[in-house]
Order: structure tokens, then C-alpha cells, then sequence
């Protein structure tokens, strides 16, 4: 790696050098950071759905705040 490194910097202008450098390595880390971004967003939307679940069978009438479910009928 600091062999290809070296060989930018040897032939190309320094300011050419450095921004291929840059660029590089932001994309380095996009590319690590990206499977993370990823996991958390499958994980944060499932948490979204749960939510909804749980309105919904709280709108319903057949489950309180805590997730039990009420003694009460439910009405259709």
C-alpha cells in the first residue's frame, strides 16, 4: 500500500498527489463505515415496525401501555 502510495506522489504534480490521496482514503472509509450504516438502519426500522405494531394494538384495545393485554373485549 505505501508502495502505490509512493508511486502517486513520484509521478503525478503534488496537489494531484494529495487529492487522489484524499479521495482515497474518504472513500476507504465510506467503504468500511458502509456495512455499519447499513445494519443500523435494517435494526432502526425494525424498531420502527415494533412501534407501529404496538400503536396499532394499543388503538385496538387489546393490549395496554406495558404490552399486557386488557381484560376488555375488543370492539370490531
Amino acid at each position: 500500500m505505501e508502495g502505490y502510495v509512493e508511486q502517486i506522489f513520484n509521478e503525478l504534480p503534488f496537489g494531484v498527489a494529495i487529492a487522489i490521496v484524499v479521495i482515497f482514503g474518504i472513500l476507504l472509509i465510506l467503504w468500511l463505515l458502509l456495512p455499519l450504516w447499513v445494519l443500523f438502519i435494517q435494526w432502526n426500522t425494525a424498531k420502527i415496525k415494533d412501534e407501529i405494531r404496538n400503536l396499532v394494538e394499543l388503538e385496538k384495545g387489546g393490549w395496554d401501555e406495558n404490552g399486557e393485554e386488557t381484560a376488555e373485549p375488543e370492539e370490531d
